[in-house]
């Protein structure tokens, strides 16, 4: 028969004495007894075989189903005294998991592997576990793999932060503290790392599990503008080129243009222009030239024909994304530099603020010429860890959220690590 081969295979040194099948009830039991095969019994603390016997205890274990009803495996475990421990222990089967002293191994995989590709309650209802029990599982089962989790090959990273709670743990807890790192592969665009926090002290966590010898590796990080990563990078990494997001500058730019707009529309516009020029606008004001409708265009020439202010932000605008477009750093100066003549011409605060700190980096942007890479797998990487936590509906255990995220979006599941039942 096809069963007892099965039986042989997964559970050595037993055989099957009785199946009773409660189809009403919606589940099948396979008794099971020890075979004159069956190896010696060993402690299920230390590994040590045991001695004299102390009795025996019935076990119900749960495995994979069998034709779409529940099944069990009924067996006795005995009982030993154990010279190492000097105490009496139970005897170790290798096909009970570990997880959980009530599910067979092969069954609490199979219920880890859904629970990579979905919420924990919604594997629970359909398994008809408990859901406390399957979140365990889980948990436990990452961290089983992460005990084996090595960091692959990179040379490219891109480096962001994400919102991960609310609350604050500690009283003069500082707001960095909310946050995760992550670290993705620009080649695999796979994520490598979550550390606590976005401080300094973060990324170099994963500068120090990594090593030397591979920091030296690295070839290009692309961030945001946040000081302690560049700080981390060229501490650890001085020969990796930093490279400044093209996502968070547009996105500093873009709130100055909108500034000056504002104060624009309350200082100057009267009229109709005061209408043309409101908040409601406001995207229309930051969007490129050519990705503007029709309707858009014209609402925008009805505007800079009544106020050369208004063309000045216009030329501003869409000098910034032509410096992106420029073949060479040194293409790109000479256009910052126009810009910067335009923003103290017309005299808008906010840009020339903005313009200041910026040519102050100016030497970290200039980078992006050379490599044109940007942090946006990170903001994708986001986005699909703000989805996982509403799905989840939040995360209590902070630890778990990360094994989750490396689960999700990195390489801490089955298709990269196999773990042998």
């Amino acid at each position: 028969m096809y069963l007892p081969r099965v039986i042989k295979k997964h559970i050595p040194g037993f055989d099957i004495i009785d199946i009773k099948d409660h189809f009403k009830k919606g589940f099948i039991e396979i008794h099971l007894k020890k075979a004159d095969d069956h190896p010696p019994c060993i402690c299920n603390r230390c590994g040590t075989q045991l001695g004299v016997s102390h009795g025996k205890y019935p076990v119900r274990l749960k495995t994979l189903p069998i034709f779409n009803f529940d099944t069990y495996l009924c067996l006795w475990k005995e009982k030993r005294f154990c010279p190492t421990c000097k105490k009496v222990r139970s005897e170790k089967l290798d096909f009970i998991s570990e997880e959980s002293p009530h599910l067979t191994k092969e069954y609490s995989w199979w219920l880890g592997k859904m629970c990579e590709f979905s919420p924990v309650t919604r594997v629970a209802e359909f398994t008809g576990n408990e859901a406390m029990s399957v979140y365990r599982l889980d948990y436990e089962r990452m961290r089983r793999m992460f005990q084996q989790y090595k960091i692959p090959p990179f040379k490219r990273i891109s480096v962001d932060e994400v919102y991960a709670r609310k609350k604050s743990y500690y009283r003069k807890e500082s707001r960095d503290k909310r946050f995760f790192t992550v670290i993705c592969d620009l080649d695999s665009r796979r994520v490598l790392w979550v550390s606590d926090s976005r401080s300094k002290e973060a990324l170099d966590e994963f500068f120090h599990v990594i090593g030397p010898e591979r920091c030296k590796e690295i070839e290009v990080v692309a961030a945001d503008q946040h000081d302690p990563y560049r700080a981390s990078v060229r501490e650890h990494c001085p020969q990796a080129t930093f490279v400044w997001d093209r996502f968070h500058i547009m996105q500093t730019f873009e709130s100055a243009v909108n500034d000056d707009r504002m104060w624009l529309h309350q200082h100057i516009c009267k009229g109709e222009m005061k209408r043309l020029t409101r908040a409601k606008f406001a995207n229309l004001f930051l969007k490129k030239a050519d990705r503007r409708t029709g309707e858009e265009k014209r609402h925008l020439s009805d505007v800079l024909a009544e106020n050369n202010s208004f063309c000045y932000l216009e030329f501003i605008k869409e000098g910034m994304f032509q410096i992106f477009d420029c073949q060479t750093a040194e293409e790109a100066r000479y256009k910052f530099e126009q810009l910067g003549l335009w923003i103290h011409q017309e005299k808008f605060f906010s840009l020339q603020r903005w313009w200041k700190n910026f040519d102050q980096g100016w030497d970290v942007f200039k980078n992006y010429f050379k490599f044109r890479v940007t942090s946006s797998l990170s903001e994708g990487v986001n986005n699909v860890i703000k989805t996982l936590k509403k799905k989840a509906y939040g995360y209590k255990n902070m630890a778990y959220f990360k094994l989750k995220i490396l689960q999700v979006c990195g390489f801490l599941n089955s298709r990269y690590i196999n773990m042998n039942f």
